[in-house]
């Protein structure tokens, strides 16, 4: 009895937000309709001192479920469910501090109309405040102006004159997301919209923007990752077929598949392949082989390139040099120089390639002419041109 009382007096004593907030997403389909909703909830993680006792919601679970509302309009996503015309895709990172929702909400809107919106939602779970774009970095405006600069180069320089709504300077500080692999900033449907007719957005990775993340900043550890120096995460993703394990990309996938996964912008075309940029992906793309036999969508891919990423952690788009890549991996079993014709039919810059043979695949590590890493492209198999 005496050891019940003092667990009940601990219970009176210990508030609710002793217990560790969580942001918990769930979704709910109509397979009639085939509507989908993605609903987001913060949770606590109690233990119960007291059997059969129950914890109120405290302040900051009820705050940060009120900012789910205002920014998700979760209630009136239900009701436009149940008339069987919403798709949502929800992504959720969080790391036990914060938590960043995002959500892209195709078919009806909260205000009845049709299109596409896109939303996302980065808070604290200690507090319970809303995390601005500008509390990530030790030199917001530098990193702004990074980014910006990014969408200058990278975004609009390879954007089609046919895209009618293409209006991505300035771009919107109030909208974004943060997961494993980079910030994605959200703009609105009349501003930026993809040929599909969905929102448009922009992911800008870590390593493009550790520079301006500081030590204080919730998002350190992701923009500056502990990553031990050696080959074996290099070895397990050229074993997988995978270029990262952020993204569902994988060597000998169907390209339907793959479509049905990232929308892909209209292929491009190498001597011997079709290149499919991934258009939510920037610097992503697949290849087939562009005299295959069977239908594109039935076709497995037979690459997976990237122009702008951190390959395990190690090899930087970029940053990283020709003489670092042979200190990490030695000498290429192949090498092939790449002019300025050869690098336009190849999509490529002029330069020239490294080829190693790892687990079975083929790594093409393609510098530019000053020898700096310009794009990694993880193959099936040497290219015949080389045998």
């Amino acid at each position: 009895m005496k050891r019940f009382a003092a667990a009940l007096i601990l219970a009176l004593l210990v508030p609710a937000c002793a217990a560790a907030l969580e942001i918990r997403m769930t979704e709910i389909a109509d397979e009639a309709s085939g509507s989908v909703i993605a609903l987001f909830s913060a949770e606590a993680d109690i233990i119960d001192t007291v059997p059969g006792m129950q914890s109120e919601p405290d302040a900051v679970q009820m705050a940060i479920t009120a900012k789910i509302e205002e920014h998700f309009a979760q209630l009136k996503a239900f009701a436009a469910m149940n008339r069987g015309s919403v798709r949502q895709t929800g992504s959720l990172w969080q790391d036990g501090k914060t938590a960043s929702m995002g959500l892209v909400w195709q078919g009806e809107q909260a205000d009845g109309s049709d299109g596409c919106t896109a939303a996302g939602l980065t808070v604290d779970l200690e507090t319970g405040e809303e995390i601005l774009l500008e509390q990530l970095f030790a030199d917001s405006d530098g990193a702004l102006a990074e980014m910006e600069r990014i969408i200058v180069d990278d975004v609009l320089d390879s954007m089609s004159d046919y895209m009618e709504y293409a209006d991505l300077l300035p771009m919107p500080t109030d909208n974004y997301s943060i997961s494993e692999t980079g910030l994605t900033v959200y703009w609105p449907e009349d501003r930026y919209r993809y040929f599909d007719g969905t929102s448009g957005s922009v992911t800008f990775y870590w390593h493009e923007i550790a520079d301006y993340v500081g030590e204080d900043s919730m998002v350190y550890a992701l923009a500056h990752p502990d990553v031990p120096y050696s080959t074996s995460e290099i070895e397990t993703l050229c074993m997988g077929g995978e270029m990262t394990n952020m993204l569902s990309l994988e060597l000998g996938e169907l390209l339907g598949n793959i479509a049905q996964w990232y929308p892909l912008a209209d292929p491009d075309y190498t001597t011997d392949a079709l290149v499919y940029p991934l258009e939510r992906e920037r610097g992503f793309a697949v290849e087939i082989p562009k005299f295959a036999e069977t239908d594109e969508d039935d076709t497995p891919i037979s690459a997976i390139r990237a122009s702008r990423i951190c390959f395990a952690g190690l090899l930087t788009t970029g940053k990283t040099t020709d003489a670092e890549v042979m200190a990490l991996l030695g000498e290429p079993v192949r090498e092939m120089v790449f002019d300025e014709d050869a690098a336009f039919d190849a999509m490529l810059e002029p330069g020239r390639s490294l080829y190693y043979k790892i687990s079975g695949r083929v790594l093409q590590l393609h510098v530019d002419e000053s020898g700096v890493l310009a794009c990694v492209i993880l193959r099936d198999a040497m290219p015949e041109s080389l045998y």
